[in-house]
């Protein structure tokens, strides 16, 4: 029993030196880019900052989007946010966060909109100038539209999917503050498809 203050300082001491261990990755970043995948394809901008270093991560986006293939015609734009936690591992970090993504779109016979909610992880980490990252994401989407056929009628859809999704890419730093990012996601097709996605950011 005499050890034990012993052994509490010294885990007090060990949980004291990892708070000031971190990756050292940079959080505060806007970036410009271009998404494609099964279904739409468009131009997009996104912000992401940690607040006051407390490893709290906060996100939004918007896109302008134009359908593809059976979707040709059907044009919108998408806003999203996202609230993260991140968390040392190694010599990168983990980040558990929710997301929330809405979209309004519409063409000359059909107007729709769309609500996703997810959970995920997703791994970072630096290789020199190079850096790495995959994450999982579990996804609730609620689709809803609007169609006019040929002859007049109109038709009212309403559907509700859960889906997994993966995420995999790669990021070149030129410099401390100006980069180039490539980002693949593997999805369903009722959500959008597989996907490529390259963008240009700046960290502040």
């Amino acid at each position: 029993m005499k050890h034990t203050p012993i052994l509490l300082t010294l885990v007090a001491a060990s949980a004291s030196a990892a708070v000031g261990v971190g990756s050292g990755l940079n959080y505060n970043r806007v970036e410009v880019g271009y998404t494609n995948n099964d279904a739409f394809k468009g131009l997009g901008v996104s912000a992401t900052a940690e607040l006051a270093n407390s490893g709290v991560l906060v996100s939004g986006s918007y896109s302008d989007l134009n359908g593809k293939g059976d979707l040709d015609g059907l044009d919108g734009h998408e806003t999203g946010f996202g609230l993260a936690y991140k968390f040392n591992v190694g010599s990168g970090d983990l980040a558990v966060g929710l997301g929330y993504r809405q979209g309004q779109y519409e063409s000359d016979i059909a107007v729709a909109q769309g609500e996703q909610k997810s959970f995920g992880v997703q791994y970072r980490q630096a290789i020199g100038s190079f850096e790495v990252s995959a994450g999982y994401q579990r996804v609730r989407t609620q689709l809803g539209a609007l169609a006019v056929d040929i002859f007049g009628d109109i038709y009212a859809v309403d559907d509700s999917i859960s889906a997994n999704v993966f995420n995999v890419g790669a990021r070149y730093n030129f410099t401390q503050n100006f980069d180039v990012s490539l980002s693949y996601v593997i999805q369903k097709d009722e959500i959008g498809g597989n996907g490529l996605a390259i963008s240009a950011g700046y960290s502040f």
